[in-house]
């Protein structure tokens, strides 16, 4: 078995999310080794973004077509799904324990009761992350506020492993490696590690 390593330097859009297929760039990596059955690792160097399969673009490990408002879409479930999520934490906990206090109501309208208070009490906006005062980790000269987008990459995978048969990505025709980056803003460019392993 050969293995053959190349890194991948992908432009950065200028907006708050981008998304690229890299189908092609994938494909080329794996015609360069010359070899004819195997399979092939991409994965993110990035912790704001995140790679999915699909035809056209879409974001994280998933199957999709990569169509502009199918893309759209999958766009505003990720916001909302951050959203979720961050309303969600302070319910865990506290749902958690309610076998303690008010058992005389019904556990369905008090799981109802408990999430419309946390809605209207959650902060909004608000990351510790964000918050230069107090954080004092990791900090780099430029820091820029991207909690949004470290949670968004977290819905995702980091990596994709595919097969390829006769030199060619075993892909169906709807299928695209996509590459999303939820905070590319000002930077130059993103990496991608593909790893190619096979035989002749």
């Amino acid at each position: 078995m050969k293995i053959f390593q190349k890194i991948l330097g992908l432009p950065a859009g200028d907006g708050a999310t981008n998304c690229i297929d890299i189908t092609g760039d994938v494909q080329r990596a794996v015609s360069d080794t010359i070899l004819g059955e195997g399979i092939v690792l991409v994965h993110t160097l990035h912790t704001t973004t995140g790679l999915t399969k699909g035809r056209d673009a879409t974001s994280g490990f998933f199957m999709q077509e990569k169509e502009p408002l199918l893309l759209a879409d999958f766009n505003k479930i990720l916001d909302e799904g951050a959203d979720k999520f961050l309303k969600a934490l302070p319910q865990i906990k506290v749902v958690a324990g309610r076998e303690r206090f008010l058992d005389i109501f019904p556990k369905d309208l008090l799981d109802t009761l408990l999430g419309l208070l946390f809605t209207i009490l959650r902060p909004t906006g608000y990351f510790q992350h964000d918050d230069f005062k107090i954080r004092t980790e990791n900090i780099n000269p430029g820091e820029r506020k991207n909690a949004m987008a470290h949670l968004k990459a977290a819905m995702l995978r980091e990596s994709l492993l595919w097969s390829f048969s006769g030199g060619k990505l075993n892909l169906g025709k709807w299928q695209s490696m996509l590459f999303w980056d939820f905070d590319p803003k000002e930077r130059k460019e993103r990496r991608l590690q593909v790893v190619v392993a096979g035989e002749k």
